[in-house]
């Protein structure tokens, strides 16, 4: 959570540090430690939200800090990270987490299924918790602006996990079109070979129906989603395809305007 050389600690203290010179001037009993500034030698206190597939290497890139607990509403998918953490506190929700570990939090990774993204990191933020949240970062522009309005509101760092686009050639590339390098570019082609070298999707794509697996917890996966599939239906399949939350789950993501964004409010508008 650094950019451009300035210290994760900046972000996390910075106007913190303004508060912390006593009134009567140095000398007196006031200090940074008392006003809660930690040494930038001292680690980080972490927790992470959905655990399994890239939650997995993004809690090993914090590996250096405390990763104080975990949420994922599937402890199949997050068995792989769980055991290589096994004393970290596991929940199926993350409220729960909140509700335990909110005190000790510094900030939160958010790696969930998708349609959660906006949801859990503006419920980070809300209580004064930096974010790192996974691409995309939310399903609608609406939602977006919202959480650009909740990290000024709450004086919070955010980043969104677009590595892809921090290595060197894509700022090179960016550069070559920018100084007309190749002339002016009016139309762009892309195309990706996942639906073939991964799995099939796409809006066509049907899943086949399954049993729930024992290790889910399909009221936490759906979030803030209405329960519209039948719950014969696989979550572990749902998740896979990409189009399937656009496509069934039309009401979902961080609440619209006139919502509670958290509390008690929350809480009700999450369960419908």
């Amino acid at each position: 959570m650094a950019d451009q050389g300035v210290s994760r600690r900046h972000f996390f203290y910075g106007t913190l540090l303004a508060g912390a010179v006593p009134s009567t001037g140095f000398g007196s009993t006031a200090s940074l430690k008392g006003a809660g500034y930690k040494s930038p030698n001292e680690k980080l206190n972490i927790a992470v939200v959905g655990a399994g597939g890239k939650g997995y290497s993004d809690t090993n890139g914090c590996a250096t800090e405390n990763i104080i607990a975990f949420a994922d509403p599937d402890d199949k998918r997050a068995e792989r990270t769980y055991k290589q953490y096994p004393n970290v506190p596991k929940y199926k929700d993350y409220r729960r987490l909140f509700d335990k570990h909110e005190r000790e939090i510094d900030a939160v990774m958010v790696s969930c299924p998708d349609h959660m993204h906006g949801s859990v990191a503006m419920w980070s933020m809300a209580r004064g918790k930096h974010v790192y949240c996974q691409k995309p970062l939310t399903r609608t522009i609406w939602e977006a602006r919202q959480l650009q309005l909740g990290a000024a509101k709450y004086k919070v760092a955010t980043q969104m996990g677009n590595q892809g686009y921090s290595n060197p050639g894509t700022r090179q590339c960016a550069e070559i079109i920018w100084n007309g390098d190749i002339g002016s570019v009016t139309e762009v082609h892309a195309w990706t070979d996942r639906p073939r070298k991964y799995w099939p999707q796409g809006p066509d794509v049907e899943p086949k129906e399954a049993p729930v697996p024992s290790t889910l917890d399909w009221d936490a996966w759906l979030g803030q989603a209405p329960p519209r599939v039948q719950p014969g239906v696989c979550a572990a399949q749902l998740a896979r395809i990409p189009g399937f939350r656009l496509r069934r789950h039309r009401r979902h993501g961080l609440p619209h305007p006139g919502h509670a964004e958290h509390g008690d409010a929350a809480d009700g508008a999450h369960q419908r």
